[in-house]
């Protein structure tokens, strides 16, 4: 067996030898509570002794016992509030409080007894209970108390499930007020908050009255459309002006908010073509208010490509002084035992270095077309870069040390560094994929904006 393999058995061995020790141990604890007549704390020793270790049968012999005598106290609780016309909720929560305790006894293997003439008590009081909970939150709903009727209904769901029409007079005094609020806001232009009030009864019953039409409604009313028109570019970046224009309709697309809505790229170029306004004309705000009313949109969205830089770094290499250990045997002259000594020869190693960077920077306009407002107006200034750092050795590299000073480093820094350089990635992004990364963290960050405006206009 492996060395390993011991160490794993012996492990094993020990907590199974501490958890037979605690449980002994509370099971003493539990005798000597027990013939002090403390049964119940005598109870919750022996249970928690049964749980270390199923196969005390001490624990389970102490437990039956005491857990007999806390279950009947608590059936006697139980018994004197029927006897004295008690509350009857009180009397159930007794009985189940009871049962409870007798379950979690069950867990661990002792079988407690309840009586049948308990049962038949309880059950009897628990029918009654039912009845006038039942009939609490029918007044409580007639009185348009939905708050408290739910509460009322969600405690006959937990006590009786599927209990008459309690189930479903619980989901109705959930979503009601919902309902109710939701209308208040849609006559009063909340249409957002409408739309998430309606939402709400919807996930809880999708055919709750008129939902669901008046949810869409209330997206339809609130609903602001969005063309984005193309974005244009100074100097030589006309190629990426169309490429930040289509990850610009890209991110407001995938927008979650259901009130932001996009105008479909072909049907502006549809409509550009049929006015005989080419792409390269949307240029200025006159235009751009134009081609928005044409195409039935609230507000145009233009951008300008002011820089766009692609940076590719030159591989640099530098060679750099090391040491690598090696050992020598030596023999003791005197006792002829042998022994290793450490030595360090100089060696070169090589550590290479680059860097491929993007930088991108345009201006981005979203026009009201209702107002001419300017609604949002910002520049996006984004950089997106990669770099690879490694060392090469040809030796045998985990014998490799840094040389400082002329000496071999020993230092667990010194090591931990050029351990980390050996095993570096030794290859860099290439631009093409900082370039994807940078355009779509402009526009996620552009869309995010334009989000957080209209949520201001929509309420």
């Amino acid at each position: 067996m492996r060395p390993t393999s011991h160490i794993v058995v012996f492990c094993l061995c020990a907590a199974v030898v501490a958890g037979c020790s605690g449980s002994k141990s509370f099971s003493k604890k539990g005798e000597k509570l027990d013939a002090a007549g403390l049964y119940a704390e005598a109870a919750d020793m022996f249970y928690q002794s049964a749980q270390r270790n199923a196969k005390n049968v001490d624990a389970k012999i102490g437990l039956k016992r005491t857990g007999q005598q806390v279950l009947n106290d608590r059936l006697s609780a139980f018994f004197k509030l029927l006897a004295v016309g008690g509350s009857k909720g009180d009397a159930v929560q007794a009985y189940l409080d009871a049962e409870a305790f007798k379950d979690r006894v069950d867990r661990v293997g002792v079988k407690l007894e309840i009586p049948d003439s308990y049962k038949a008590d309880f059950e009897k009081v628990k029918a009654e209970h039912l009845i006038d909970l039942y009939n609490e939150g029918q007044g409580l709903f007639d009185k348009e108390q939905f708050a408290a009727a739910e509460k009322v209904f969600a405690r006959i769901a937990k006590l009786e499930p599927g209990y008459k029409d309690a189930s479903s007079l619980q989901s109705v005094a959930y979503v009601e007020p919902l309902y109710r609020m939701g209308k208040v806001d849609l006559e009063a232009g909340n249409y957002r908050k409408a739309y998430g009030q309606f939402s709400k009864v919807v996930e809880k019953n999708s055919a709750y009255k008129d939902a669901s039409t008046l949810r869409q409604e209330a997206l339809s009313k609130g609903q602001f459309t969005v063309a984005v028109l193309p974005f244009t570019a100074t100097g030589k970046n006309s190629t990426m002006a169309a490429n930040v224009q289509a990850h610009a309709m890209t991110a407001l697309t995938g927008s979650k908010d259901p009130f932001l809505k996009v105008v479909d790229r072909e049907n502006i170029e549809r409509i550009l073509e049929e006015q005989r306004l080419g792409l390269s004309g949307v240029v200025d705000e006159q235009t751009a208010v134009r081609v928005g009313n044409l195409i039935g949109a609230q507000a145009v969205l233009m951008g300008t490509v002011v820089d766009y830089r692609e940076v590719p770094g030159q591989l640099r290499r530098s060679t750099k002084d090391g040491f690598e250990s090696y050992r020598i045997q030596q023999v003791n002259k005197e006792t002829g035992e042998k022994y290793y000594l450490t030595r360090y020869k100089p060696v070169r190693y090589t550590e290479y270095y680059q860097e491929n960077k993007v930088i991108l920077s345009f201006n981005y306009r979203l026009v009201s077309l209702e107002t001419g407002e300017v609604l949002v107006s910002k520049v996006s200034e984004k950089e997106s870069s990669d770099h690879m750092y490694y060392a090469s050795y040809d030796g045998n590299k985990e014998a490799l040390l840094p040389n400082t000073n002329g000496k071999a480093d020993l230092s667990n820094n010194g090591l931990k560094q050029l351990r980390g350089l050996l095993n570096a990635p030794k290859e860099v992004k290439p631009v093409t994929t900082l370039m994807s990364d940078v355009l779509r963290a402009s526009t996620s960050s552009m869309a995010s904006d334009i989000e957080s405006t209209l949520d201001q206009r929509i309420p």
